[in-house]
């Protein structure tokens, strides 16, 4: 049985929601018992059609993406994504709350694009050492949270053990 505190995955999740207890149990069961995960979240696995034969390791960090997006870990937005929804998306955050890191409508042009506005909120977070990550999924949406500078390397790296990637937002 693998353990799962060498998980790739269980750590990325343990690290971006603070070992959140319900975030935890999330991953215990997705990293160890995927099928089972697969069966209980059936819907979010179709809602991104994905079926149950698909490749483990893709389950299981859809499964963590998904977790920490209901836990509030995470939020997720389309490219195309208007300004306000984004600034909504971003502020309800956890981490952008209990860090009461600052986010100003007057600090973006409603023409630019996510990148853009993440590249300003990089700046604007500066102080705090904190920037605006994304996990890639592979899709044309951005599935953010905030992060304090000298996490993102660790997490960078653990994503990379698992196959995948975690960057800057505005990098993607």
């Amino acid at each position: 049985m693998e353990k799962l505190d060498s998980n790739p995955i269980y750590k990325i999740a343990l690290e971006i929601s603070n070992a959140d207890t319900t975030v935890v149990s999330d991953i215990n069961e997705c990293v160890l018992h995927i099928s089972d995960y697969y069966a209980k979240h059936r819907e979010n696995y179709e809602n991104r059609s994905m079926k149950e034969n698909h490749d483990n390791a893709k389950l299981q960090w859809i499964g963590m993406v998904d977790s920490l997006l209901e836990n509030e870990y995470i939020c997720e937005c389309d490219y195309k994504e208007e300004l306000d929804e984004f600034i909504a998306c971003v502020e309800s955050l956890k981490g952008v709350i209990e860090q009461s890191l600052p986010i100003d409508s007057d600090w973006f042009d409603e023409e630019d694009e996510i990148t853009d506005w993440c590249k300003i909120i990089d700046q604007k977070w500066k102080p705090f050492d904190m920037c605006i990550a994304c996990i890639d999924i592979g899709s044309d949406c951005y599935d953010m949270f905030p992060c304090s500078q000298n996490k993102l390397d660790m997490l960078r790296k653990y994503a990379f053990e698992a196959g995948y990637r975690i960057d800057l937002a505005c990098k993607l």
